[in-house]
């Protein structure tokens, strides 16, 4: 077979007949950028801006929209450079397809196909591409993927081919019809294409949180327009400024800064070799607490080896045999490469074959050799056993070498009918036993290391194989792997009762003879349990069990229907990178819990700061420059570095509880505190009893006094009060946020507000190093605080006390959170957050991609 020449496939790419179907692995840099920049809180607040500009506001309308515009192009940056890093290892792991061209076969990107070329398809490999079968050899379809339908579908020439179906046994060349989005599958994902984005638990939490907070935005919105027209009468700049403060209420970078988190993650991951081809995996990995795996490329190299065989005819005919059985199939899997390079290739003619496959677990030949015609099968002696007519101790002898960690495959002779009978269905003939062929696994050498990781991370770990549980339970002994060993076998499962089975399921850690419907069970079982389960595989026979699991995981060696379902795919096969992979999850979520913690703390003070200055005194709580040096020194620095030291934590539970437990009380203490600050210097201003020093300032700002005076006011009459008043509560609660970081990454016990400590010292720095960049402005660059910040420098006796202040603030807090003083509170605003939550549950995490 030729297929087409050289010159043929170039005049059909130029008549534009090639698969340009949309392989891409992640989003393009224009997504990247549209997604990050137009949203739509970034829309308003550019709108808003523009206005501010035309007001002559220009100060607030950089605050307004400085802060977004460096998110977006951090976030930009960040996400398209990991994507470039991803896009490179995925080239690694996209699936290639074999295609005859001018006579010879050759290997091509799946972008390269056009209509016509001859396609190579082979056991293990999914149809990229729609065609018609040409030539076939004991060819079995997967099309559940497509149809639903769990059993094989036999093909035929002239059969029709749909991309998206997986070759289970055989070997096939079809012709391509079909190309790009013409496809099937392709034709199935456009009219599915709105139900193919998924939200995780931690995104719907914060999709939550943001709807609270957005309601209370917007009732603020209404009390200033109505007040803005019945009492203050503000002029279009001022009320544009309470509306920029007011819509910092909702946490408006939060989904931004979790993708990014995500994002830089998934880069980390992939440089220690695990791939994610969901983005969101990474919070996925860090909820994991069962690992089920193939014990294939994990306590193996998936390297076999000839060991020795047991004849029960002289060994010159099993030799014969076996030669001729593992030449003639087209199961030519690692099992019988070994056989063929210990006993050689046979001059042989196949006449009929059943060719292997997960399910069945055997394969046959029917064989001409010289004058004779016989038939020989080769599988699992649990399979083929009750088919043998013998007083031979078979038996003995696998459970014999499989305690030695090898597995075994039974070779016979059959009958002299076919092999499928007249629907197509395979046929076991009355069989006679001709040897009993051992085969040696190499154990890897690293996986009692790897293994280990997983049980200190207190994850429950089981083996789901389809070899022998007792050859599985020696390689066990043989790696040295620690720990008790349950066994069970398929078949030993499939004959008991519903409780029965789930129950030995949950005690189980090693399940052998295992069919591709009983490692689905399994993990249905553990699912339905409340274990969330990764799953380990690289054939077709775990595609159903990589599908069901929580998380997928293939190995890159693995067939590409193994690649194409799974969530994350270990490059290079490295088995030891995947507990990396899950100890970084469970930092980067851990980490994501924290930055929650101050960000969500944050907005519920300006809220309450809003609501009480605002509303009932009538003066903006802060400017939106203000706003924005406050956002950016109590959070965005820290936030930054969060998940550099982050402890990784079992992620079991949901976040958000944990997180309003601690930012409810400290918002409500912040703010408190704040409220006393403002009023309390207020009061001192008025009575004359603070020293401030105006005429530094003015010289400052290149003014007079009364220059700088109308500069920092808001409002229509200058008053200095609220001035002194509004700086004084801007360095409290800047300075506050800056030490919340001690409570949320407690280095010490007695500081920890619920017994969990971090030993880390980057904390400790981190705030120390941002106090020394506040005092520098303070006092070496105070053109920035007076010019850019509008803050008032107070003389050092001041701000002494406001640093005392601020201490007193900090054990106060501390008590209340470790004696859960503002209960009542709490419990009524996670009463609210589980029932909007739980809403979302109820309308599900499938949403319309755009």
């Amino acid at each position: 077979m030729r297929g087409l020449t050289s010159e043929e496939v170039a005049d059909r790419k130029a008549r534009g007949l090639a698969n340009d179907a949309d392989v891409r692995t992640s989003r393009t840099y224009t997504d990247i950028f549209v997604k990050n920049a137009f949203t739509p809180f970034n829309v308003i607040l550019f709108i808003l801006g523009i206005l501010l500009v035309i007001c002559d506001e220009v100060i607030s309308a950089i605050s307004a929209t400085g802060i977004i515009i460096v998110n977006i192009l951090i976030s930009t940056i960040q996400e398209m450079r990991a994507k470039r890093k991803l896009d490179r290892i995925s080239l690694l792991v996209r699936p290639k397809v074999t295609v005859v061209r001018d006579g010879g076969e050759m290997e091509i990107d799946q972008a390269e196909i056009v209509v016509d070329d001859l396609i190579v398809i082979r056991a293990g490999e999914q149809a990229l591409v729609d065609g018609i079968a040409d030539r076939c050899t004991s060819v079995e379809m997967d099309e559940s993927l497509l149809t639903g339908e769990s059993s094989t579908v036999r093909k035929h020439e002239g059969d029709k081919v749909y991309s998206g179906s997986v070759c289970v046994t055989g070997e096939m060349y079809y012709t391509v019809t079909a190309v790009g989005n013409d496809a099937y599958a392709s034709q199935m994902l456009k009219s599915a294409r709105k139900f193919t984005s998924k939200e995780t638990p931690l995104q719907m939490e914060t999709g939550t949180m943001t709807k609270i907070l957005m309601v209370i935005a917007a009732i603020l919105f209404v009390l200033t327009i109505f007040k803005s027209i019945l009492f203050t009468h503000e002029n279009l700049g001022q009320t544009l400024e309470v509306f920029v403060l007011c819509l910092d209420v909702v946490p408006i970078a939060l989904f931004l800064l979790i993708t990014l988190t995500y994002m830089i993650a998934a880069a980390r991951m992939a440089d220690s070799g695990v791939l994610l081809q969901r983005a969101n995996s990474v919070e996925s990995i860090s909820h994991v607490d069962t690992v089920c795996m193939d014990k294939t490329g994990t306590i193996t190299t998936n390297r076999l080896a000839f060991e020795r065989s047991e004849d029960f005819v002289p060994s010159d005919e099993a030799s014969r045999y076996a030669s001729v059985f593992a030449t003639l199939t087209g199961s030519k899997n690692r099992t019988m490469q070994a056989i063929v390079q210990h006993y050689g290739e046979a001059d042989a003619e196949l006449v009929e074959e059943i060719q292997f496959s997960s399910e069945r677990k055997f394969s046959a030949v029917r064989a001409r050799d010289g004058d004779r015609t016989y038939t020989m099968y080769v599988g699992a002696w649990t399979v083929l056993g009750p088919h043998c007519r013998t007083d031979l101790e078979i038996q003995d002898i696998i459970v014999s070498e499989s305690r030695k960690g090898l597995r075994t495959v039974i070779l016979c002779l059959g009958g002299e009918g076919p092999l499928h009978d007249d629907d197509g269905n395979p046929v076991i003939h009355d069989l006679v036993p001709v040897s009993v062929i051992s085969i040696r696994d190499e154990v890897r050498p690293d996986c009692r290391d790897t293994i280990q990781v997983f049980l200190d991370n207190g994850m429950d770990l089981k083996v789901i194989s389809g070899d022998d549980p007792v050859t599985v339970d020696s390689l066990f002994t043989i790696a040295d792997i620690p720990g008790e060993r349950r066994i069970i076998s398929g078949p030993e499962l499939d004959a008991m009762d519903p409780d029965t089975f789930e129950k030995t399921v949950l005690e189980t850690n090693i399940f052998g003879r295992m069919r591709p419907e009983n490692k689905q069970a399994v993990i249905e079982t553990l699912k339905k349990n409340g274990r969330y389960v990764a799953m380990i595989g690289d054939g077709v026979n775990d595609v159903k069990s990589l599908k069901t699991a929580q998380v997928g995981v293939a190995l890159e060696s693995g067939s590409g229907a193994a690649r194409g379902v799974a969530d994350m795919v270990l490059v290079k096969d490295n088995f030891s990178a995947l507990p990396k992979a899950l100890v970084e999850g469970r930092r980067t979520v851990s980490g994501m819990r924290d930055i929650l913690k101050i960000y969500l703390t944050r907005n519920l003070v300006l809220a309450l700061l809003f609501i009480a200055i605002y509303i009932f005194v009538g003066y903006l709580p802060m400017l939106p420059i203000q706003n924005t040096y406050y956002a950016f020194v109590s959070v965005t620095i820290m936030a930054f570095f969060m998940t550099l030291f982050a402890k990784p934590d079992n992620n079991k539970e949901l976040i958000l509880p944990d997180v309003l437990r601690f930012c409810v009380p400290s918002a409500i203490m912040i703010a408190a505190f704040g409220l006393a600050v403002y009023g309390g210097f207020w009061w001192l201003q008025d009575q004359g009893m603070l020293n401030i020093d105006w005429a530094y300032m003015a010289s400052i700002h290149g003014t007079d006094i009364e220059g700088l005076l109308d500069f920092y006011s808001w409002g229509i009459e200058v008053n200095t009060s609220e001035i002194v008043a509004r700086s004084a509560m801007l360095f409290f609660i800047t300075t506050a946020g800056i030490l919340q970081m001690l409570l949320v990454s407690p280095r010490y016990r007695f500081l920890s507000p619920d017994g969990r400590t971090n030993k880390s010292l980057i904390p400790i720095i981190l705030v120390v190093f941002v106090f020394l960049v506040i005092y520098a402005m303070y006092a070496y660059f105070p053109a920035i605080a007076v010019n850019l910040v509008e803050l008032v420098i107070f003389p050092n006796e001041v701000f002494l006390l406001l640093i005392g202040i601020t201490a007193v603030w900090f054990f106060a807090e501390l008590f209340v959170l470790k004696k859960n003083v503002f209960k009542h509170a709490v419990d009524r605003f996670e009463t609210l957050y589980m029932k909007k939550l739980q809403d979302a549950y109820t309308e599900g995490d499938v949403k319309e991609d755009d």
